[in-house]
């Protein structure tokens, strides 16, 4: 696996590469005049975490660990055409038979400009969900809260984007609703459970973000709609507020979906038979996060995230009932050595406490602990302009 990535990324920057320098074909036909880019970045975190489970606390494991190694690229084409290529090198993944690509593939798309107010994006993309922490880049995110944490974020499809005024922008969006097959999204189906596959497996998705009061205010809002099995819905909507001033930032993010089978996985993994279906659940998610910036260089940040997974109406597998509550904090304090905010050290502790929970088939986790410590550094390997 380890060298299919180098071989994909060689060749991709080869391509880019020779479109830059004009060696292509498209570079020998096209306008001289015309922009071309390429910015090719590596994004690495590394830290060392120290786990503590259980009722009262104990060590459990230690050592170093490398979160995120990422490869991100991205340009533009024509002054109208642009296009990204992410993967994630520290995660090994199987091709899925649906998209016929790995799990470690974020972005891989291009994006057509027609104007001002008009955008087309066509390739693998982040599902359209309201809120700030699912929109940040993943390096930067300690802990997802639960539904951003179990959700398949990046999809293949198309999204139009339109933007009335400056601080106003729509967009809709057709993703196809899962990576591999039917049974690996759902789990396998109990003896009298009768389920087929849905006819059209896509995600129907608005979404609307606006800011106000010159950038300090800024919401993200959307909603998703889509059929997990024939005859058979799951809907979503989320939303965030962001406010901005100054050294403080804070933002609270709320995500709810009703779900006639559980597609996330979240409650499914929690049973005593995690591969079989599970039916009539619903998900809630709510978190808040403060940045301080109390210097320059130093950043206090604190969190919050509350999760509430339950069915809603006794199945053949599972009773009604609460299957998983819990209490998460986050706190901890960054340092930026640096002019720029490419590079930060950082030490986070991370508590996650659980309910026991009402439906007897369901286990929940134990209580957990965990101090982190290490850096984030975004290293901009290449810069090109033509």
């Amino acid at each position: 696996m380890k060298k299919n990535y180098v071989l994909t990324i060689a060749f991709i920057f080869t391509c880019f590469w020779g479109c830059l320098s004009g060696s292509s074909l498209f570079a020998q036909s096209a306008d001289e005049d015309i922009p071309k880019s390429v910015d090719l970045s590596l994004h690495l975190r590394p830290a060392y975490h120290a786990q503590f489970n259980g009722t009262p606390m104990k060590f459990e494991s230690g050592g170093f660990k490398f979160d995120h190694i990422i490869v991100n690229i991205a340009g533009q084409v024509t002054p109208k055409l642009s296009y990204r290529y992410l993967q994630r090198l520290n995660k090994v993944s199987p091709i899925f038979t649906k998209e016929n690509l790995p799990s470690t593939i974020d972005y891989a798309y291009l994006k057509y400009t027609f104007n001002n107010q008009f955008s087309m994006t066509a390739g693998k993309q982040a599902l359209l969900i309201g809120g700030f922490e699912y929109n940040k880049y993943p390096v930067d995110v300690y802990d997802y809260s639960g539904i951003s944490n179990y959700i398949t974020c990046y999809l293949t499809g198309m999204q139009v984007a339109f933007t009335p005024v400056q601080n106003q922008e729509f967009s809709f969006q057709i993703l196809n609703n899962r990576m591999g097959t039917w049974r690996e999204a759902i789990g396998t189906l109990q003896v009298g459970l009768q389920l087929e596959p849905p006819t059209l497996p896509l995600y129907y998705s608005l979404g609307w973000n606006s800011n106000y009061l010159d950038n300090a205010l800024q919401l993200r809002y959307a909603a998703n709609i889509t059929s997990p099995a024939k005859g058979k819905t799951l809907v979503m909507v989320s939303g965030g507020q962001m406010w901005q001033s100054g050294p403080f930032n804070i933002y609270i993010d709320a995500f709810f979906q009703h779900s006639e089978i559980d597609y996330l996985g979240g409650i499914r993994n929690l049973t005593i038979s995690p591969e079989n279906v599970v039916e009539n659940v619903n998900y809630f998610s709510l978190l808040g996060e403060l940045n301080y910036r109390i210097q320059p260089r130093w950043n206090i940040l604190l969190k919050y995230f509350y999760n509430n997974f339950s069915t809603y109406k006794s199945s053949i597998f599972l009773d009604k009932g609460n299957c998983l509550t819990s209490w998460n904090y986050q706190g901890g304090i960054e340092f930026y050595p640096m002019k720029d905010d490419n590079l930060h050290l950082f030490l986070i502790a991370t508590f996650k406490n659980y309910r026991d929970p009402a439906v007897a088939q369901i286990t929940a986790p134990d209580n957990s602990f965990r101090i982190s410590a290490g850096f984030i550094y975004r290293i901009s390997v290449l810069s090109l302009k033509r």
